[in-house]
């Protein structure tokens, strides 16, 4: 005769022959004692990790209760965190923003305006997180949650992102641009800014000419004995020269 575990009711443990009758037994100190020594849960054969990683490899609660023979209510309690980390993974990976053509979307947005009843899910294989769309073929994209980047990893999805990618995209090359009226050049509107260029470089040529005029009249302080340089004079600021320079010319 064989007996599984069925479930538990407070304090008892549940069993069930294959025959049908129940057994329950109570969780005494003994019982207590001896999971705790082994987290397996030894009837049913299996351990909290190993349905942990059978759900994050995409597998529901129904199909890994149904392959060991118990209730889906005995897994519950350690299938809780995981199911909540994986609808978190896809949240995040349906929020991520992707190139459409020259503007950034949400991946969830993209996907569903080219397939409108896609039903998206995530599984973790190897360390890596996997996104899956079905279509009339799978579609797949790689997921690193920390860097919030998603690549294709299958055909249709590839195919899929080039035509994202490149949809919509306004080129620069050789732009048009067209003078408004007030920046097209006239003749009689060239020959205003030659005049002004050509007045302001003859102001400044004047303005030079002067300091250097009141320079050469001036007395050259020397430096005092302490070694101190004489304050600068106006030339010098202007014209950045110093007084040997000046001397010198």
């Amino acid at each position: 005769m064989d007996i599984r575990f069925v479930s538990r009711d407070g304090e008892d443990l549940i069993f069930e022959s294959d025959a049908g009758d129940r057994f329950i037994a109570p969780i005494d100190d003994a019982l207590r004692a001896s999971l705790k020594n082994n987290p397996r849960v030894i009837t049913a054969d299996f351990s909290p990790k190993f349905v942990q990683d059978q759900l994050r490899q995409g597998r529901s609660v129904e199909q890994i209760a149904t392959d060991l023979g118990v209730e889906t209510s005995s897994l519950e309690p350690f299938a809780a965190p995981i199911l909540d980390e994986l609808r978190f993974v896809l949240q995040a990976a349906l929020d991520t923003q992707v190139t459409d053509g020259n503007v950034m979307r949400r991946f969830e947005d993209l996907v569903s305006e080219e397939f409108p009843n896609a039903e998206f899910r995530v599984h973790k294989h190897d360390g890596s997180w996997t996104v899956e769309v079905d279509s009339d073929q799978l579609l797949s994209w790689r997921f690193d949650p920390k860097l919030r980047h998603i690549e294709p990893t299958s055909p249709a999805s590839t195919k899929l992102a080039k035509a994202q990618s490149s949809r919509d995209v306004i080129s620069s090359a050789n732009p048009k641009v067209r003078p408004t009226p007030e920046t097209q050049a006239t003749p009689e509107h060239a020959q205003e800014l030659v005049d002004a260029s050509s007045t302001t470089s003859a102001s400044v040529h004047s303005l030079v000419e002067e300091l250097r005029s009141r320079r050469s009249q001036e007395e050259i302080k020397p430096a005092t004995a302490k070694g101190r340089a004489s304050l600068p004079s106006w030339d010098e600021i202007v014209l950045g020269t110093t007084n040997s320079e000046t001397d010198a010319e």
